[in-house]
């Protein structure tokens, strides 16, 4: 299970809930007591909102806990909002375009959880992404496909919406042509 936080307020230090705590997300990453494996490693990312409406976005396929630059760069950064992400993969690649947060635009995103026999139909789910958007379909994850999916339902004026549509369509495919569970998200 992938572990995740996300941060709205006053300005802080991305260390202050990613790295710094005795439960930060990176200590999580390495040693979780509440899921099936103690260890996520399968990459991070880090998107952050700051002066400009488009976020920064840091990514890699290290674990969280032995990035020297990761340490850094939360120890610098302040943000009034950020998303951050430690991956444990269900069955893609290990790669830095495999890694949350996504970010197209103004919007930036993650999930955890999986859509139910994903392989079967990673062609379908790709079909359904519009041609305006498919180029930025960089990895190859069920998660990317639904934040593109739900840019294409209108995420700029219903994001709740969009994302709910988007969810309905994936779920669709896995029931034709996957297996139960056929979704377990938190976005």
């Amino acid at each position: 299970m992938c572990r995740w936080a996300a941060y709205i307020g006053e300005p802080i230090f991305l260390e202050d809930i990613i790295s710094r705590p005795g439960h930060s997300l990176i200590h999580q990453s390495h040693c979780a007591t509440e899921c099936k494996s103690a260890t996520n490693a399968d990459g991070f990312g880090i998107a952050w909102y700051g002066a400009r409406e488009e976020p920064g976005l840091f990514r890699d396929i290290l674990p969280a806990w032995s990035d020297p630059n990761l340490r850094s760069l939360t120890a610098q950064v302040r943000s009034h909002l950020f998303l951050a992400h430690v991956r444990a993969s269900t069955g893609t690649a290990t790669s830095r375009n495999n890694c949350h947060p996504f970010a197209v635009g103004r919007w930036s995103f993650m999930h955890n959880g999986q859509i139910g026999g994903y392989d079967a139909f990673r062609r379908d789910a790709d079909m359904l992404i519009p041609d305006a958007l498919y180029p930025q379909r960089k990895g190859a994850t069920d998660s990317e496909a639904l934040f593109l999916l739900a840019l294409a339902e209108g995420m700029d004026a219903d994001p709740r919406g969009a994302l709910e549509r988007a969810t309905a369509r994936l779920e669709g495919l896995s029931r034709a042509k996957g297996v139960a569970p056929h979704f377990r998200m938190t976005a």
